[in-house]
């Protein structure tokens, strides 16, 4: 035992002088060596250095490059498709287009797929907005983007080439009423969105147009069969499913705030552009159906059932209004009512007091009148 006791002394003398001994040792300083700015080598930038903005600039060359050619593309493809239309339009309207100077220009240019169409100067109509909307081809991530959800969901329509006209018809025309034909497939959507078409519309059916094709909707079928002639639903059946709507209507196609009695008659319709060039049957419709109109008398049970709708719109919007200025008239009366706590809450004991009475005997003689009411 005394031995193992030894041994730990040593160890423990043995480790305190190694320790005394690190101490008293010092470090040599590290020198510190000055390099002249002049001497400091650089390495020499090779093109590999820049990957990045050249793959940048070149995706940003590549987009405008398309961008361009996709503007000239849509111009080239609103440009054939009037040529083939614009024979006709002068031959029904004094104005085509905008003819602002000696030289006349058709068309008007709305954005790189969007253009503009002026008609105007023809009997039986005020004037007529043709919208050619085209294919995003300058976009090609709108394209691409569009492409590709359109055929993995049916809530993302594709990129067509369009045209949309509202064509405004005489103030002097007569009769008024609501009639549309709406493909199949846009049914829903236009029925929800269109005032005239929900409120008045009712579906009817035509045996020259296909029922599994188009949906038709009229305030009356004899309403829908006086204005879907032979001649109209023959260029209907032409247009191979191209003619998406044609909505006659002499009600606001939005809900208004108001509704006092018809409007003068629109007639907006709506159809995708043919692959080939020519002229286009549907715009014939743009000369036949406003004569048409001027020419339609209406029978008195079609007037009696358009006039009972018109009826039915005016009370329900009576009971609108009515809602509307009640519950501002509550809203008046409640802030009338804070601020006359807050008036009171300022006054003294003894007037609050007073007021306190005052109210009191206010309510009670508007109890004594209602209860002589019930007598």
């Amino acid at each position: 035992m005394s031995k193992l006791f030894t041994c730990l002394a040593i160890a423990a003398t043995a480790s305190v002088a190694s320790a005394v001994v690190d101490e008293n040792v010092v470090e040599p300083k590290k020198a510190v060596i000055d390099v002249p700015a002049d001497n400091v080598m650089v390495r020499p930038l090779r093109i590999m250095d820049f990957q990045m903005e050249i793959v940048l600039v070149s995706v940003f060359v590549l987009y405008f490059f398309v961008w361009l050619r996709g503007k000239k593309a849509n111009l080239n493809r609103a440009k054939d498709w009037l040529n083939g239309q614009v024979d006709y339009l002068q031959s029904q309207f004094a104005l085509v287009g905008d003819k602002k100077s000696n030289d006349q220009s058709i068309l008007m240019m709305d954005g790189p797929a969007d253009y503009l169409l002026y008609t105007t100067g023809r009997r039986n109509v005020q004037f007529g907005h043709w919208w050619l909307k085209l294919k995003p081809r300058n976009d090609i991530l709108t394209y691409f983007s569009t492409t590709v959800l359109s055929k993995l969901t049916s809530a993302t329509k594709p990129a067509t080439d369009r045209v949309e006209l509202k064509l405004h018809l005489d103030k002097g025309l007569t009769e008024k009423f609501v009639v549309g034909v709406v493909r199949k497939d846009l049914t829903t959507e236009l029925f929800k969105r269109r005032f005239d078409l929900n409120r008045v519309g009712k579906i009817a059916s035509n045996k020259a147009i296909s029922s599994s094709e188009y949906t038709i909707y009229a305030e009356t079928q004899k309403l829908a069969d006086s204005i879907l002639t032979s001649k109209v639903t023959d260029i209907i059946n032409k247009s191979d499913g191209r003619l998406e709507s044609l909505i006659i209507s002499s009600l606001p196609d939005e809900e208004p705030e108001m509704f006092e009695t018809d409007s003068y008659i629109t007639i907006s319709l709506n159809f995708l552009m043919p692959t080939s060039n020519g002229f286009d049957p549907l715009v014939e419709l743009v000369g036949d159906l406003p004569d048409a109109i001027s020419q339609l008398r209406l029978t008195g049970d079609v007037k009696t059932k358009i006039n009972k709708n018109r009826e039915e719109l005016g009370k329900e919007f009576a009971k609108k209004l009515a809602a509307d200025r009640a519950e501002e008239l509550a809203k008046k009366k409640a802030e009338a009512k804070r601020a006359e706590e807050e008036r009171v809450k300022k006054l003294s004991p003894a007037e609050q007091r007073k007021w306190e009475e005052k109210e009191r005997a206010r309510n009670m003689k508007k109890q004594q009148k209602k209860q002589g009411r019930k007598m």
